[in-house]
């Protein structure tokens, strides 16, 4: 059997000294046996691992015991002035975990970033699409008779009626382990794997339904067909990565720009609040845990409510 090579945190943090590397490293395996998700595990790691590099390019201790609160506190600081708020709280998250875990392991008494808080979220409207850029988009490829096109069409279509996050379709499955799939066309119907390896069944409206079922008969002629999984590229698998390229091609072509998956899933609570829907259904649909988000789309589309509400009473035209 292949032996597939993975990188190492010595390998990634090549030049850092100090024991930070080694207990990076044997974090990642203790957050592998909690079974955290892949995506959780990449996140986490990815903060420590910025956090190793900026002490050593800053000269700051790399010897966790002689790590203190001020040199977390200036990595923090480095990550407000050159990303997003939110870039920085989340990296401040997986240094949380990584200094406590370190506490629980009696390797260090305490964490430097015992006693703070994290950095402040700067409130910032979802980027949503609007009507005319999803035509748009849509036109790119949804009337196309090739693979890509018809392939791309349903992808798009799935993504904006189920809300699903990129990983979670790029995993969908037409030939599972036990012999069924993670799509049922005739019920309208998709079984996606979300964050906590939580499986959730969203509905698929009929035009999501027939465009996946045009797709399924051009892939069923493909190379690769035999594979598992729904989504097909000239390779094999069609990876997470490989759709977020595909989405900002179809973006340029129909004149966009550089549009992202997300901002599908962005759409998708918009338009849910902005028509009234239930907020309970939405956070199932969406595999939210918790109501922050809630929050931040009720706020874009109490705008867009608003907005309707005066057009429709039109008021300055009534004298």
């Amino acid at each position: 059997m292949q032996q597939v090579h993975t990188v190492t945190i010595a390998e990634s943090l090549a030049g850092v000294t100090g024991d930070i590397v080694g207990n990076i490293e044997s974090w990642r395996r203790h957050l592998r046996a909690e079974n955290k998700s892949p995506k959780t595990i990449e996140t986490y790691v990815e903060s420590a691992r910025q956090f190793a590099a900026y002490l050593q390019s800053q000269g700051m201790p790399t010897d966790v015991v002689n790590i203190k609160r001020e040199h977390a506190e200036s990595f923090i600081i480095y990550l407000i002035e050159h990303w997003k708020s939110s870039t920085a709280n989340n990296r401040y998250r997986g240094l949380q975990q990584f200094f406590r875990w370190l506490v629980d392991e009696g390797e260090i008494k305490d964490s430097p970033l015992a006693r703070t808080r994290p950095p402040k979220i700067e409130e910032e409207a979802p980027d949503i699409l609007s009507p005319e850029q999803i035509k748009a988009l849509l036109a790119t490829c949804e009337k196309g008779q090739d693979f890509e096109d018809r392939r791309d069409a349903a992808m798009i279509r799935l993504f904006l009626d189920s809300g699903a996050r990129r990983t979670e379709v790029a995993n969908l499955r037409c030939q599972g382990e036990h012999g069924d799939s993670d799509v049922d066309l005739d019920h309208q119907l998709v079984r996606v794997m979300g964050k906590g390896r939580k499986e959730r069944i969203l509905p698929i409206g009929a035009k999501t339904a027939k465009a996946i079922d045009r797709y399924l008969r051009v892939r069923g002629k493909h190379p690769h067909a035999s594979l598992p999984w729904l989504w097909l590229g000239r390779k094999g698998q069609f990876t997470a990565s490989g759709i977020e390229q595909i989405i900002r091609r179809r973006g340029r072509d129909a004149g966009l720009g550089n549009i992202h998956p997300h901002q599908f899933r962005h759409t998708f609570a918009h338009v849910w609040q902005s028509d009234n829907g239930n907020e309970t259904d939405l956070m199932y649909i969406t595999g939210w845990s918790s109501r922050t988000m809630l929050s931040r789309y009720a706020k874009s589309a109490a705008g867009e409510r608003a907005r309707n509400s005066h057009r429709r009473m039109g008021l300055g035209d009534r004298y």
